[in-house]
Order: structure tokens, then C-alpha cells, then sequence
């Protein structure tokens, strides 16, 4: 039934929250065109529960919905966004004992317009590097640190990739490794997330070398051209990225680049070449 699920409650904590079924909320991410990860939070109007503060727009999950469909749909009513350019991912929980909040994780090509309801005093795509400048709601403020995603950057070592898989790739390295470039194009503002790494990728930069150096790739996918050994360039433009603070994935399935890549620090992943054919689909 229908909003069968307002109501206020009280967990085994002695906090009282609202949603008889436990709440949820969307946590939309988005990347600008110069690599910018920026979410979508909610200014809470001043007559609401803890008003004045920044959250995530969301609230009670009724008992017919998955916490996608709650978060989802809250979103919509609080903020107008169009669902269809909402691509739900993963999920986190934050039990209380007794009732819950589920954190739904999304994200879109380009930051979506919205028009603020009665329960916002504004809406904004806010930098994920400032959000602890804001006032936060007091259950966003406990959950931001864990929930919280970073940007992540791909290192991809082209020669190996395109090598992975016998298309004809030899007779035209430059036009194979176009062909990658226009399917890594899509990763943009893409959500990745297992047991090891979570993040959404706000930058790709491909490594070419030898005759795939005349390959032209389509932005924001961005081409790094090795002078001289392809591997030293991977290594060392993981090395400058993760200099600046960033999350790297290295992606290559040579055994020996694997280990050098391993080896430059905590702020490394290193994927095979089949992880990302996979993530890419047919």
C-alpha cells in the first residue's frame, strides 16, 4: 500500500527515525567535463526533520518497494530528475538495529536538472571534495565517511587489449585501437564497484605506442603517447595520477607490468585486460 511506510520509529540505539520500514535514499553521482565527481544533495527546507541541513534526497520505503524503487522514487518527487537517466548500482546499509537506512548508489552521463519540492530549500551538484564544508544531516554526516566514493582514474595499456582478442588487430593497430576508444567512452561517470575497489571513473587515459600512436580517440578518453617503452609510460602515468591523489586502475595483462604496477603504491589497482572487455559487454 501506498505510503504505508511513514511513520516514525525507534531503533534498538534509542535513535528515533522515520519509516516504519527503514529509509532509503539516492546518492547520484555525476562527472564533469574537466573530471569533476559531483552528487546530488538536497538542502533540507527549514520545517522539516533537521531543516537547514544537506542530505540525500530519499525517505520511507513503503512495504511493497525494493530500497532501489523507494530511494528511486523519492528522488523523483523530492528533486523532478529523470529516472530514466538514473543508472542504479550497489548498495550500503547502515543498521541500526531494528530499522535501517540503505544508501542506493547511481549515476548519470551529465548532472541531471532538477526542481526542488516543498521539502528543499535547494538542490545542487555538489563537489565530492566539499561536502564536508556543508552542515550535514545528522545520519548523512555519520554515514558520508563510509558511503562515500572517490573518483577513479583508468591507466589503459592499449597494446595489451586490443592484443587480447584476435580480431585482425595486427593490420590495423591504429584503427584497432580506435575501435577501443570509442567503447571505453562510455565508462565516463560510470560507477565500479567490488570486494576490492569502489569508485566512478572520471578520467581514461589509453597508452599507445608503436604503430597505434596515429590512433585518434574520441574525449574525453584521453591518449598518452610513450615515447618509448609502452610500459614505462603506463608506470609512470599511474605514478604522476596517483601523486595527485588519485585513485589509479591499471589495466593490463602483462605479467611483468602487473607487478611493476603493484608495486607503486595503496592507491593502485591493477585489472586484466579481460575485466575491462568484460565490463565493456559484447
Amino acid at each position: 500500500m501506498d505510503r504505508d511506510g511513514n511513520g516514525w520509529v525507534e531503533c534498538q540505539l534509542g535513535h528515533r527515525h522515520w519509516g516504519l520500514q527503514g529509509a532509503a535514499g539516492l546518492l547520484l553521482h555525476t562527472v564533469d567535463a574537466d573530471g569533476t565527481l559531483r552528487v546530488l544533495l538536497q538542502h533540507r527546507a527549514d520545517w522539516c526533520h533537521h531543516g537547514g541541513t544537506w542530505g540525500l534526497p530519499g525517505g520511507a520505503r513503503d512495504s511493497h518497494e525494493s530500497v532501489q524503487e523507494a530511494a528511486l522514487r523519492e528522488a523523483v518527487e523530492e528533486t523532478e530528475i529523470d529516472a530514466a537517466q538514473v543508472r542504479v548500482r550497489h548498495t550500503f546499509v547502515d543498521d541500526h538495529g531494528g530499522w535501517s537506512y540503505t544508501t542506493v548508489y547511481g549515476d548519470c552521463v551529465a548532472a541531471l536538472d532538477t526542481v526542488p519540492n516543498e521539502e528543499s530549500a535547494e538542490l545542487d551538484w555538489v563537489r565530492v571534495d566539499r561536502v564536508d564544508q556543508l552542515t550535514l544531516h545528522p545520519g548523512f554526516g555519520h554515514t558520508w565517511p563510509r558511503a562515500r566514493l572517490d573518483p577513479l582514474a583508468l591507466v589503459v595499456d592499449a597494446a595489451n587489449v586490443v592484443g587480447s582478442v584476435p580480431d585482425g588487430w595486427w593490420k590495423d593497430r591504429a584503427g584497432a585501437t580506435e575501435r577501443l576508444g570509442e567503447r571505453l567512452r562510455p565508462l565516463m561517470s560510470t560507477t565500479l564497484h567490488d570486494d576490492q575497489m569502489s569508485g566512478v571513473v572520471s578520467a581514461i587515459q589509453v597508452v599507445v605506442e608503436g604503430a597505434a600512436r596515429a590512433a585518434v580517440l574520441p574525449r574525453p578518453v584521453e591518449t598518452v603517447t610513450a615515447q618509448a617503452s609502452g610500459d614505462d609510460a603506463v608506470v609512470a602515468t599511474a605514478q604522476t595520477l596517483s601523486g595527485l591523489g588519485r585513485r589509479v586502475v591499471v589495466v593490463t595483462s602483462d605479467r611483468e607490468l602487473r607487478h611493476r604496477a603493484g608495486q607503486i603504491g595503496n592507491a593502485i589497482d591493477v585489472r586484466g585486460a579481460s575485466w575491462l572487455l568484460d565490463l565493456l559487454g559484447p
